[in-house]
């Protein structure tokens, strides 16, 4: 922001282009939903065929409500899909850790633990 180039300028452009047209486009979120955090992770194991890394992917659902949706490359190569899974459920971690200091921040305290499912037999 402090000293902004004409790449920026034009990306910020394509975002408001982009919301401009998805104007009335929009996810319901029921206020009738429970406030409680819940997570899923799940790891395509070297599912780069170049470099064999992992990919991770996770979702947190607010009650019903789907709030965040993520996908990133491992940054390393996991030598088996247990690692790649431990690897994906701490990043998972990671992010709800950030998810429960943010909704406090915005005063939605929840007392109850955050559930976390995976679906490797191994990773349990």
């Amino acid at each position: 922001m402090s000293a902004p180039r004409t790449p920026y300028y034009d990306a910020l452009l394509h975002i408001f282009r982009y919301l401009k047209g998805t104007l009335f486009h929009g996810l319901h979120y029921s206020s009738l939903s429970s406030l409680k955090l819940h997570a899923y992770s799940d790891v395509d194991w070297a599912g780069n065929p170049t470099n064999r890394r992992s990919t991770t992917s996770f979702c947190f659902f607010l009650g019903d409500s789907l709030i965040s949706l993520r996908s990133k490359k491992q940054t390393l190569t996991a030598r088996c899909s247990t690692e790649a899974k431990y690897r994906a459920l701490a990043d998972t971690i990671q992010e709800i850790l950030w998810l429960r200091w943010l909704l406090a921040d915005m005063s939605v305290v929840s007392t109850d633990a955050t559930s976390l499912y995976c679906d490797n037999q191994s990773a349990i």
